[in-house]
């Protein structure tokens, strides 16, 4: 009785067969290894991964000289444009919504003069279903700003200091993020990414002795086209 003897050539088809088992498993382990340990960004995990943020930052310059009026209407999308980052939608015709739970606007703030600033924002609660007050929370580049209540459905002009501890954690640059914890759910099972709280009509970065803003009107742009309210 003859006994088979592997050969060479068959030997060798073995080991690139477990070879190509090896690094096919191998691939696959990897690949599963960066799916729980993803190599990403702060904002981004907590954005797409753990979900704890609504608002997912994006490259937004912030363009912005101290002191102009900046209309959220829709009478001047690109002014606009250059210091939303996310959290906002729109514009319609009463201001530029927030949604989900959190904000942001980013400011190039350049060659200041000042020790510190005042954020004015002439901002609308929403109609909430319940008929609740909107209050909203504030901080520049991670330093508290103050806290706002605006009552449903009404219209307010809020101010608020920014002080130079804000500017100094990251020169030339003021991100503001707006925080909504009120935010409310506007039809029934609306996920948080969908809440809403504010709707904002103009912004205005200044100087203290400059000449504060009294909403979207003061922007040239909005005047430039006949808008504002």
């Amino acid at each position: 009785m003859s006994r088979y003897r592997p050969t060479f050539a068959s030997a060798s088809r073995w080991s690139a067969l477990v070879l190509l088992i090896l690094v096919v498993g191998g691939w696959e382990l990897y690949v599963t290894w960066l799916a729980l340990h993803p190599n990403v960004s702060a904002n981004y995990r907590a954005y797409y991964i753990d979900q704890t943020t609504t608002c997912l930052d994006k490259p937004v310059g912030g363009l912005y000289e101290i002191g102009e009026t900046i209309s959220f209407m829709p009478d001047n999308q690109t002014g606009a444009r250059r210091l939303r980052v996310c959290g906002w939608d729109g514009p319609a015709g009463d201001g530029t919504h927030s949604v989900g739970t959190t904000s942001l606007l980013r400011f190039q703030v350049h060659d200041l003069s000042a020790e510190h600033l005042v954020l004015q924002m002439l901002v609308t609660a929403i109609a909430a279903p319940d008929r609740r007050d909107q209050r909203i929370v504030l901080t520049g580049n991670g330093v508290p700003l103050g806290e706002g209540v605006i009552p449903d459905s009404t219209q307010k002009m809020l101010s608020f200091d920014v002080p130079q501890a804000a500017l100094d954690a990251h020169p030339g640059v003021l991100s503001v993020e707006i925080a909504y914890p009120t935010a409310t759910e506007m039809t029934p099972r609306d996920s948080n990414t969908h809440f809403r709280s504010i709707k904002l009509m103009s912004v205005q970065l200044r100087r203290p002795t400059d000449k504060p803003s009294q909403g979207p009107q003061d922007d040239p742009a909005a005047l430039r086209y006949h808008a504002g309210p």
